[in-house]
């Protein structure tokens, strides 16, 4: 949507409209995500396997806008470096934190061929890292911990760390774990939001609560996290609140599966609802080793943006 503000110059009142920062989503339609995420040293070192420039290529070859990556979740491996994550848990640089940038590579490689990045993290430390858990200040435990403001400042500061080393190379950034019952709240979120739009206060944001269409009032976009996506509707490109719509669901049985749970049709009839009224859906899909997509979900997903990003 266009902003208008009216203006005078030189006595004549004129209309000028802004483009809004969100307008990108929009425009794009539909958007892809991997949950590449080491869950052991094993799988850890497969992250010098992972081919940026591949997975560009694919997501060009699919005619997508914007791709979103997983920096780390649960298992406390994180696909990229962060010194204040390592001065405050103890561990060396290459131990838990990759000494190679794949978010910088990425960003490079979708870059020259027009698509955005996005990047995903969640509002907690890796909650089955109990050495991270004890640094930060959380009870340890493999478990979601409660959250406060002195927990949030501390980890706005590796949030931060990232947003200034990537700026203008993220447009985007989708965090998980912003629970009610872990006691995330509006003033977490302006925390988070303020690091993570450091380097580049143009970047969405996106406070994801769950499974449920609720939002925090924070977020510029919709996490829209959902499990039934034929159950879900959008009326507006807009909800009430003045957030960009946005659904995240999976293309698989679960997320991250490789398999597929729906027909071509199916996916596109209800796509096509999201975004004729100006909303964005992104698709989860499973990332083989080196970050690309295996030739089922790749064939299906080629399929839906043919249809949906070909019609005007």
């Amino acid at each position: 949507m266009k902003k208008a503000f009216w203006i005078l110059l030189f006595g004549v009142v004129g209309n000028v409209f802004a483009e809004d920062p969100t307008d990108w989503m929009s425009e794009a339609r539909v958007g892809v995500f991997t949950h590449y995420l080491p869950g052991n040293p094993e799988q850890f070192a497969n992250l010098s396997q992972y081919d940026p420039e591949a997975v560009a290529e694919q997501m060009a070859s699919l005619g997508v806008k914007y791709f979103v990556f997983t920096i780390f979740q649960n298992s406390g491996y994180m696909n990229a470096p962060n010194a204040e994550y390592c001065r405050v848990t103890g561990y060396a640089a290459g131990e838990k934190c990759s000494t190679r940038d794949v978010p910088m590579e990425l960003a490079d490689a979708l870059s020259r061929r027009g698509i955005r990045l996005v990047l995903y993290v969640t509002g907690q430390c890796p909650n089955r890292d109990a050495r991270a858990q004890k640094a930060f200040g959380l009870n340890p435990g493999p478990k979601d911990q409660k959250l406060d403001v002195a927990f949030a400042q501390k980890w706005a500061k590796v949030l931060q760390e990232w947003s200034d080393r990537y700026g203008t190379k993220v447009s985007g950034w989708w965090m998980d774990g912003c629970y009610q019952w872990v006691d995330f709240n509006e003033e977490i979120a302006a925390i988070y939001a303020g690091a993570l739009k450091h380097g580049n206060p143009d970047a969405m944001v996106a406070f994801n609560p769950g499974v449920r269409r609720a939002e925090w009032k924070t977020s510029d976009y919709t996490a829209g996290e959902i499990n039934e996506p034929f159950a879900e509707t959008a009326t507006s490109r807009f909800n009430a609140a003045g957030q960009q719509t946005q659904i995240l669901t999976f293309l698989g049985t679960s997320w991250a599966r490789p398999d597929e749970r729906f027909t071509d049709v199916q996916w596109v009839d209800w796509i096509r609802g999201i975004t004729n009224v100006g909303g964005a859906v992104t698709l989860d899909a499973r990332p083989e080793t080196n970050g690309t997509l295996n030739d089922a979900q790749f064939r299906q997903l080629k399929a839906i943006t043919e249809q949906i990003l070909t019609e005007k």
